[in-house]
């Protein structure tokens, strides 16, 4: 029962995190999901989601934590790091980020955050790199309810080694 908690937990915050990475619509065109993406998806016990959100999301089936990965390009509207790590962030209430830095990823600036905060009033605890190429905005991510934030934070680590943006 308390694995399953977690679980719908992390289903409703991947949903809330990613929708608050939203397309901004001007003139028509919507962004697009980038081609290309190279990664190694994470092992056992992440299995894939098909629940819609992201361009792809994985969830423990031990601890409900997820992994994620969002791409949008040809963006109508551009953001810099920051607003694109705010709008991610968005979700989180009583947002407290622990630790942001700038380092190099696939050959670009990146920004990488860790970040607290409650969803539906759950502690809740977030690592978030953002970072464009070649036209198009990318978000990794990692959540978890934050007694067990760490428990899988190595195979995130280790997810975003494997990205490769085109």
């Amino acid at each position: 029962m308390k694995n399953h908690l977690a679980q719908n937990i992390f289903f409703a915050f991947i949903f809330l995190t990613l929708a608050g990475c939203v397309t901004v619509d001007v003139g028509g065109s919507k962004a697009k999901s980038a081609r290309n993406v190279k990664f190694e998806k994470p092992g056992s016990p992440f299995a894939s989601s098909s629940d819609g959100t992201g361009d792809q999301t994985w969830i423990s089936e031990k601890t409900g934590n997820s992994i994620s990965y969002l791409s949008e390009c040809e963006r109508q509207v551009e953001l810099n790091l920051e607003q694109l790590e705010s709008e991610a962030l968005s979700v989180l209430e009583k947002m407290k980020i622990e630790k942001s830095e700038r380092l190099g990823f696939n050959g670009r600036e990146a920004v990488r955050t860790v970040a607290s905060g409650k969803v539906d009033g759950v502690d809740v605890k977030m690592q978030l790199l953002t970072f464009k190429k070649n036209n198009c905005n990318y978000s990794l991510s990692y959540g978890a309810v934050s007694s067990k934030y760490d428990l899988e934070l190595s195979q995130f680590d280790q997810f975003m080694k494997g990205f490769q943006a085109p």
